[in-house]
């Protein structure tokens, strides 16, 4: 067994122990993200500087980035080929059924999650330490309902790093 798959056992055979956890755990792998979206949305409404071609350009650079990142990512996906982690080890503890077993990695909600925060960090929006922390309980999340091996979180996060870059040089040559 590799590392990888190791790793996600060692979190994954925390799951079904403890009621709160689990829930804990599964707000973070399913509802978490709606509140990072909502938090970078008020933050954008919030800032000072919130003329309308800011609040635009900054909701437009979200928007282009995520479609971006997921078209991206569902094509990393058909390359690599790999299934959730419950489809390979039916053995792993899954606490919810998700909508799709095909793809693995990258991770969709890490790559939606980092993306959100590096743009609110890329913009210098107010509160984006919060969103750190939250993008962590996104992808903890996501491995402890045993949807995703940690490389998939990594995967999800280079991603949005990879996304937050090339918005960021777009922006330098275009704005």
């Amino acid at each position: 067994m590799n590392y990888n798959v190791s790793l996600f056992f060692k979190v994954n055979k925390l799951c079904g122990r403890n009621r709160w956890l689990d829930l804990f755990g599964k707000a973070g792998a399913e509802w978490v993200i709606i509140a990072m979206l909502g938090w970078f949305v008020a933050s954008v409404f919030i800032d000072y500087n919130s003329e309308l071609n800011n609040i635009l350009l900054r909701l437009g650079t979200l928007a282009v980035g995520w479609v971006a990142g997921w078209s991206i990512s569902i094509l990393i996906g058909k390359i690599v080929n790999e299934p959730r982690p419950h489809v390979t080890y039916p053995e792993s503890k899954l606490l919810f059924q998700p909508y799709m077993s095909w793809k693995s990695f990258p991770s969709d909600h890490a790559m939606s999650a980092w993306l959100i925060f590096f743009l609110a960090l890329m913009f210098g929006l107010p509160g984006m330490e919060g969103l750190a922390v939250l993008a962590v309980w996104v992808c903890w999340g996501r491995v402890f309902a045993g949807l995703h091996y940690p490389f998939d979180i990594i995967g999800g996060m280079a991603l949005a790093g990879f996304i937050t870059v090339v918005c960021y040089n777009l922006m330098l040559i275009f704005f």
